[in-house]
């Protein structure tokens, strides 16, 4: 029997399935199944799940073919689920002019909005039993109470994407189970294979003007990618496969020839799911290059043209700026600087992470300022487990909170071209959902209103580890895959010429003597990594401002030369909690293999202060002998004890100057001159007992 014609979709249903096939082959490969099941959604009409590993534009597809299809963007309503989706959210939530007599939601807010014809949910299966339940319902039924009102769903096509595979999830789950009868088609999304042909065949319907330098370029780096993947623990995704042609161009547009060298290759490093990668990833991309020392391919500007707005700054004043910036104020920055050209560059977002104290904010900031943003024009805000979805669209508005939940977005990071989200994995799901949702659609739907996301580059920054995040949540997971680029922000070695160096940058000026402060100080740092466990190093920031404690210090107390004492104001510095017992041991080994001057600087000025110590123990004596026998031997049995006090350090300092072994002649000239002065004074104690 043949189906009843309608008015919708907006094509006659002889064209459904050409039109859906021709959008799809115009971007993806291995697409024609999935065209011909999105085109029996729409024939019919019925519901579709799609589902498969992510990176393979399942959400790509369905918006393609719905716009193929003649379908209006304000008739397609998005919604991403995941940990954090909640019935409210579902629904609209609250509707507030109705607050005051029952709990009822803003319906126009949610897919049930009469405008809507086609629904996309993404990462369905990630939500709670909690929103599922009453989905399922409403798929059912087709109505929803809204109160006392009955809301009737419009929507002609729900097609859900999951990067779960419903098989197993569906497993022991009621609810899933339930829901997952509401959509008549399913179909899992993948490529049959990941081979060289197949990834070339991608960069040819993306890049289709290419030159023949670009097609050679296509042919090497899809026979690099396909030698990275390996079946069992890791494939590289077309959306990751993209990502890697992006940032591979990027370095022939840094340079004034155009050229694709070996090393540009490197950068495929970067991209997202890359950190996951175990294998020694420069030698296996090498091993797949043609093995001639002066390979290279051109580009032409055929290949380099790129319609996609810029940030304010030329494209081709980017690379200068950054790495002119970073290489003036940080050591080890060399990637930091590739990866942040790269963002500027395409534009597109980046996520810094590593541990605390190695200035990744600061470098963001430091370099959009280089790049002619104000501080007023980049957009800067901190996450945390505080986080909530208010606090990320700008709060509610409340001239109309009596009307419904509408949000100041002038006060988000929605209308700023540029963005630093700090510590972005230590927020809820709640937060980060909708945070995904919008970066992926580039809008928000503020109430009735669309709001679109004018950010180019967003930065995030974290200390987490994303590797372990993303295992653990699925919010995290769909939300770093908006993060195109990725890297782990920490120095190869935390070694002593480390230090040395990071102390040399924060302090261009310094003199002989400041210079060899820097080479002390850096020594007992590198020896308290040593002492640690597995994975702790002090941090730069940690150092510098170790460093400055102790310089203050000698000032403080009003010394010319730094002693020990000076050396352990680090252990006040946030992070050296632990240390606080065996720190001092810790310093003075480490200074008699680097810092032999604190060392005697420290001795002279405790013999200094132990000869004070002894003058004021004989006007002790002094003052007893006006005093009668009892009061007088009192008196002076705490000023015995003091002296014997005393010669105990004496002779803890004697100990000392023979552990200080030294070669250069002029610290065995001062260490004689300080053992000289030792004993001079022990005599002197001695001859006053």
């Amino acid at each position: 029997m043949a189906a009843k014609e309608s008015n919708w979709p907006p094509v006659p249903r002889s064209e459904i399935l050409p039109r859906t096939r021709a959008a799809l082959r115009e971007r993806f490969v291995y697409c024609d199944e999935i065209a011909d099941v999105l085109s029996a959604a729409f024939y019919e009409p019925c519901n579709l799940l799609l589902w498969g590993p992510g990176g393979h534009g399942k959400s790509d597809m369905v918006m393609n073919a719905v716009k193929g299809l003649g379908v209006s963007e304000d008739e397609v309503f998005v919604q991403s689920f995941g940990e954090g989706m909640s019935e409210d959210r579902l629904w609209g939530g609250p509707d507030m002019a109705s607050l005051d007599t029952c709990l009822r939601y803003d319906t126009q807010r949610s897919f049930l909005s009469p405008q809507y014809k086609v629904v996309v949910f993404e990462e369905l299966f990630d939500a709670p039993a909690q929103a599922l339940l009453p989905l399922k319902d409403v798929l059912t039924r087709r109505v929803f109470m809204n109160g006392p009102d009955a809301v009737a769903m419009n929507a002609r096509v729900v097609i859900a994407c999951t990067n779960k595979d419903p098989r197993e999830f569906a497993d022991g789950n009621d609810a899933v189970q339930a829901l997952m009868e509401r959509f008549l088609l399913q179909k899992e999304v993948r490529w049959p294979a990941y081979e060289k042909k197949h990834y070339r065949e991608l960069f040819a319907k993306v890049h289709r003007d290419s030159s023949m330098g670009g097609k050679e370029l296509h042919t090497q780096l899809s026979k690099v990618i396909a030698g990275l993947n390996e079946t069992k623990s890791f494939v590289m995704s077309p959306r990751m496969a993209l990502q890697a042609l992006k940032v591979v161009t990027n370095c022939a547009r840094m340079r004034p020839d155009k050229k694709i060298t070996a090393e540009a290759f490197q950068s495929i490093r970067f991209v997202q799911g890359m950190q996951s990668y175990t294998a020694e990833l420069e030698r296996k991309i090498e091993k797949q290059l043609p093995k001639n020392a002066d390979f290279e391919i051109q580009l032409t500007d055929q290949d380099l043209r790129d319609d996609s707005p810029g940030l304010r700054t030329p494209r081709e004043k980017i690379p200068a700026v950054v790495h002119s910036t970073l290489k003036k104020r940080f050591i080890h920055s060399q990637e930091i600087i590739q990866v942040l050209t790269h963002a500027f560059l395409q534009p597109c977002n980046v996520l810094l992470w590593g541990p605390g104290g190695h200035g990744k904010s600061d470098m963001v900031m430091t370099v959009l300022k280089a790049l002619g943003y104000k501080d007023r024009e980049i957009f800067l805000q901190s996450f945390g487990e505080g986080m909530s979805e208010d606090r990320l669209w700008g709060g509610p508005n409340i001239a109309k909170l009596d009307e419904c939940l509408e949000y100041d977005t002038d006060r988000s990071f929605l209308p700023y071209e540029v963005v630093v989200l700090e510590e972005i994995l230590d927020a809820s799901s709640q937060a980060l959902l909708p945070l995904k949702d919008v970066l992926t659609r580039r809008l928000f739907m503020n109430a009735d209103q669309a709001v679109p996301m004018k950010s180019k580059t967003i930065i995030a920054c974290t200390n987490k580890d994303p590797r372990q995040f993303a295992k653990d949540s699925d919010a995290v997971k769909a939300l770093l895959e908006r993060f195109p680029l990725q890297l782990e922000v920490r120095w190869p070695s935390y070694e002593q010429k480390d230090y040395e160096a990071l102390f040399a940058k924060a302090h261009p000026e310094s003199k002989s003597d400041r210079r060899k402060l820097h080479r002390i100080y850096a020594h007992v740092i590198a020896n308290l990594n040593d002492d640690r466990e597995t994975g702790f190093h002090v941090s730069p920031r940690i150092a510098l401002g170790g460093l400055k404690l102790a310089a203050n210090s000698v000032g403080r107390h009003g010394r010319k030369k730094m002693i020990v004492e000076d050396i352990l104001t680090i252990r006040n510095v946030q992070g050296m909690e632990s240390y606080k017992h065996d720190m001092e041991a810790l310093i003075r080994k480490a200074l008699l293999e680097g810092g032999v001057e604190v060392l005697l600087s420290d001795i002279d000025e405790r013999a200094e202060c132990m000869h004070g110590r002894m003058a004021e123990i004989n006007e002790i004596f002094e003052s007893a002998k006006d005093l009668d026998e009892e009061a007088r031997g009192d008196v002076n049995d705490e000023a015995i004890n003091a002296m014997l006090d005393l010669m105990s350090g004496m002779d803890q300092l004697k100990r000392e100057l023979i552990f200080i072994q030294v070669a250069d002649p002029k610290l065995q000239v001062w260490k004689e001159i300080t053992e000289k002065k030792v004993d001079e004074l022990s005599a002197e104690i001695e001859a006053g007992t």
